[in-house]
């Protein structure tokens, strides 16, 4: 007994401290639980981001839409609005597309970040951006306008 606590008190007056094994280990363990619960968080606020980029891409195409038709009383595509001095620029790895334009009666456009699962659509006949479950512009809005014409496509 004497021996062991002469001992101890010697190392301590080395200066002989550390942690022990087992609570390495234990910071270890709760570092990589913070990790499994944060990246998959970081993940999701990833997607949500690339999502809200797309949807303000359409946003803003539907207003370059929208002033191109009270200057020339009709829809048009890319070309037409750049002709027109509306430059459409895209955020980066958004693709925009026009689906279709009906002369003034209406458009169809989609959006979609090359990273992220969803295409985003926004009709102008039925109110702009479309839910995410929606897989295309409702075909009804554009076979009621006869003449309806496809669009090209715009990548950032």
């Amino acid at each position: 007994m004497q021996r062991s606590a002469m001992t101890r008190s010697h190392r301590v007056s080395r200066g002989e401290s550390g942690f022990t094994l087992i609570e390495l280990l234990t910071v270890i363990i709760i570092i990589g639980i913070l990790a499994a619960v944060a990246v998959p968080l970081y993940i999701g606020q990833k997607r949500k981001a690339f999502d809200a980029s797309a949807q303000a891409g359409l946003r803003t195409l539907a207003i370059m839409q929208e002033a191109y038709l009270t200057e020339s009383a009709t829809y048009g595509d890319f070309s037409d609005l750049q002709a027109k001095g509306l430059q459409v620029k895209p955020s980066k790895n958004v693709t925009l597309s026009v689906v279709y334009r009906a002369g003034s009666q209406g458009f169809c456009l989609s959006a979609k970040h090359a990273s992220s699962p969803n295409t985003w659509f926004y009709d102008s006949q039925a109110g702009g951006i479309l839910s995410s479950t929606a897989t295309a512009c409702p075909t009804s809005n554009s076979t009621a306008t006869p003449g309806g014409t496809a669009g090209s496509s715009l990548t950032g």
